[in-house]
């Protein structure tokens, strides 16, 4: 039977290639958002036991304001959560930061993670060298990843070996090397160490406004959730650690915290601001992918149904000679199957092509499974061929043999087959110019984000983030002045407000409502800072090297008023309507006794991403060389050089002053660009996907076209004989192949316009939504479909009359 099936493909060459092409472009397609539905649907799902795992999340509750969800919570609450809560049988604290490791002469940069002793007891990773049970069981004990030990060491077999982690006087000894965790996970560890011994007077240890950390409960009897997820709705109040209660509700409000559990934090991370890629999105991107195929698959019943009378004569003869309509439904289907089989082999072979450069753009590690790829091939060819082929095999099947062996012209279908395969043109080009829409407006947004104002001089600008390590506390001094004198450097600043990174919140409030509170990002500036990144001052002054008070900011505990510069956002959070009537204004810190005066306002700085709204900031003076409050960001301005040539200046500098500390600067340029990185290359993923389905239908449109004009040549005659014109048959044809198209704009503009609000809506800074991204993907997809029928209308159209009367 496989031996005739593949003869009767090879019978319509033309046909079967359409039919072949389209299947393995809407497989391709299918396979490659499957692999990446399967690789986001499975973060964290590496880790074993992980059912009854929860990362509590802090919840701040502040009147009047929308409830705050942060990734990370404080330790405050950890010792009390055992007795507390008698579902929760085990609890883990986990603090991950990037820190300098020393082994030998060699100083790097690597993730680190602070953490309890009973973590392998928690999170069972696979040990490559080194027993789990005892690995943390010393103070000075470390795991590490095999990358790391094979980075340092050469070999996973690295138990025994040592390396000095940031400043510690003693070195630490590895104890256990783990298998490294797949890039879909939230967490990766990197160099794991117990807490030291003075983490017990960290701010994240007492105080629940730092949450840099995460807290991991156990709760197996998941019946328990409930009242537990209750109990913790308002935990700060029950528990305040080194914090009054009028603190905490008047920086925190009534908050407390929420289980998530393990295998869902990486969607929630996304849903409250943390992570990049949304269940939203990821579900687009699976319906994508089920789209292509079903659109592949609407051309085969398309082309198959309207290609009947080319198999008319052939059915006709297979019934004459005995066989039944069941034994010729199960061969059509069987054609249908082993196409697509063929196609399937066809798509695979473009997927493993493709994910490489797709996995690029969105940052995913996807590999063909050759388990998972394979079941989802067969099914692919099970449902696609058996479904896909059933409707044109029952169509086929009922031909009589009497009436088409008699008639000199083979049946064509009639209207209502006509009617039928003018919807699924529809449909199949109502996806792809809703493809087309949605990847203007990601198109547009991107470019909006990447050129929007942002307040600040962004070129010529370097941020050292390295400057931010605490041992460089008291050497901040000596590396600006060393940074200062690199060739090509015309300005050196400190801040630990950069973009990307935006220091502490605190509760302030004018000296006159001090019932009113306002949640303020605070930090440090010296003099030259607004003049490094051009901030433009609306009201008052910026800080006066000239006027003490305006830099004892610096000394926390001077009682004495001091000086701020306030951004808009501040003035507006605090109640202040013009910016000019700040100037002066008294404002209290919550946390300390001395006032504040307010000496200048400047326009808002936009330094985080465009999801998120403009941050309220209030700056400390601070001179060139003293002492912040920690290490801060040391900011530079250079001219007549390359970025990349510069930073090797600043390394070259840096390496001969801070030698034990690793080097690490970005562009400010670079950083900014990160927010439109991700939007713009889901745009060009959302691209190639409509490019793709605009290809297919028009694959479809092609073959539909060739049957359809060469069905009614013998109509082309008769209209021509009665006076038509070649421009009126051009006409009539052209329009009704594009009739679909236009009509695909009904399903097309407002499923896009209702997706494309809605991801608008997650900006800050958007665009608006305007008709031109849905005009022009219509008429790009009106411009396709004409240049596809084009040439066989305008053929027929100029066809003499005799030629089409003798040969229609």
């Amino acid at each position: 039977m496989i031996h005739s099936v593949l003869r009767s493909l090879a019978r319509h060459p033309l046909y079967t290639a359409i039919n072949l092409a389209g299947l393995s472009l809407g497989i391709a397609v299918f396979l490659t958002m499957a692999l990446i539905v399967r690789y986001e649907t499975g973060y964290d799902g590496s880790l074993p036991e992980t059912g009854s795992l929860y990362r509590l999340d802090q919840v701040w509750t502040l009147p009047g304001r929308t409830p705050e969800e942060i990734p990370g919570a404080s330790f405050v609450a950890a010792p009390f959560l055992r007795q507390d809560f008698p579902a929760v049988t085990d609890m883990l604290r986990l603090m991950t930061q990037d820190q300098p490791v020393h082994v030998g002469p060699r100083v790097e940069q690597e993730e680190t993670s602070f953490t309890d002793p009973g973590f392998f007891s928690f999170f069972r990773l696979r040990a490559l060298d080194g027993d789990p049970r005892s690995a943390l069981s010393e103070p000075a004990d470390i795991a590490i990843p095999a990358s790391i030990a094979r980075k340092y060491f050469g070999t996973v077999h690295a138990v025994g070996r040592t390396m000095r982690i940031a400043q510690d006087a003693r070195p630490s000894i590895v104890t256990l090397v783990y298998a490294d965790l797949p890039l879909n996970a939230t967490y990766h560890f990197g160099i794991i160490e117990r807490f030291p011994a003075d983490a017990a007077n960290w701010e994240a240890v007492t105080h629940w406004g730092s949450t840099w950390g995460q807290v991991f409960v156990r709760i197996p009897d998941a019946r328990a959730l409930p009242a537990v997820r209750a109990g913790l709705r308002r935990y700060m109040a029950r528990h305040p650690g080194a914090d009054t209660l009028q603190t905490i509700r008047n920086d925190l409000g009534n908050g407390g915290l929420t289980p998530v559990p393990f295998r869902a934090m990486h969607f929630r991370d996304a849903r409250i601001g943390a992570g990049t890629i949304s269940r939203t999105f990821v579900t687009i991107l699976g319906l994508v992918g089920l789209a292509a195929l079903v659109t592949a698959g609407i051309n085969y019943i398309n082309l198959a149904t309207a290609c009947a009378s080319l198999r008319a004569r052939e059915i006709a003869v297979r019934k004459v000679l005995g066989a039944t309509r069941a034994a010729l439904v199960r061969r059509f289907v069987a054609e249908a199957m082993v196409l697509t089989a063929v196609a399937a082999f066809c798509g695979l072979a473009l997927c493993e092509m493709a994910i490489h450069l797709i996995g690029t753009l969105g940052g995913w590690q996807l590999t063909l499974d050759p388990l998972f790829c394979g079941l989802l091939c067969l099914a692919t060819v099970l449902v696609v061929g058996a479904g896909a082929g059933f409707y044109p095999a029952m169509v086929l099947s009922t031909y009589a043999p009497a009436p088409v062996l008699a008639a000199s012209r083979m049946p064509a279908g009639g209207r209502m087959g006509a009617r039928l395969r003018a919807a699924l043109v529809t449909l199949q080009f109502g996806f792809a110019i809703g493809l087309a829409i949605c990847t203007l407006v990601m198109t547009d947004q991107a470019q909006f984000v990447r050129m929007m104002a942002r307040g600040i001089t962004t070129s010529g600008l370097i941020v050292v983030t390295s400057a931010t390590d605490d041992s460089l506390v008291d050497r901040q001094g000596a590396l600006r002045r060393a940074l200062g004198t690199v060739p090509g450097v015309t300005g050196v600043e400190r801040s630990d407000i950069y973009p990307h990174f935006v220091t502490d919140g605190d509760t302030f409030s004018l000296d006159t409502t001090p019932q009113n509170h306002a949640s303020l990002n605070w930090g440090f500036a010296t003099q030259g800072y607004a003049d490094l990144y051009g901030l433009k001052l609306l009201a008052g002054r910026w800080f006066d090297p000239q006027r003490g008070e305006d830099f004892r900011g610096a000394q926390r505990l001077v009682p004495s008023i001091r000086s701020v510069v306030l951004s808009r956002a501040a003035v507006e959070r605090l109640g202040i309507g013009d910016p000019q009537a700040a100037i002066g204004r008294l404002v209290r810190q919550e946390d300390t006794a001395p006032t504040l005066r307010v000496i200048g306002v400047i326009d808002d700085p936009r330094l985080n991403g465009p999801h998120e709204r403009v941050r309220p900031l209030l700056f400390y003076g601070l001179r060139p060389d003293d002492q912040a409050r920690t290490a801060v960001a040391i900011h530079v301005r250079f001219a007549g050089a390359s970025a990349p040539d510069m930073l090797a200046r600043l390394r070259a500098a840096w390496i001969a002053t801070a030698p034990d500390v690793p080097f690490a600067a970005e562009t400010v340029a670079n950083i900014l660009a990160e927010d439109s990185r991700s939007d713009r290359e889901h745009g060009l993923l959302f691209g190639m996907g409509a490019g793709i389905s605009v290809g297919i239908a028009a694959l479809g449109l092609y073959g539909l076209s060739l049957f359809t004009v060469s069905r009614r040549r013998h109509e082309i005659g008769i209209r021509k004989v009665l006076g038509a014109r070649a421009w009126n048959v051009l006409a009539l044809l052209v329009g009704q192949f594009l009739r679909p198209v236009l009509l695909a704009n009904l399903i097309a503009w407002p499923v896009a316009w209702v997706l494309m609000r809605s991801w608008l809506n997650g900006f800050d800074q958007r665009i608006a939504l305007t008709p031109w991204p849905f005009v022009e993907a219509t008429l790009s997809a009106l411009l396709i479909g004409y240049a596809t029928v084009i040439a066989q209308t305008l053929r027929a159209a100029r066809q003499p009359p005799a030629t089409a009367l003798r040969d229609g």
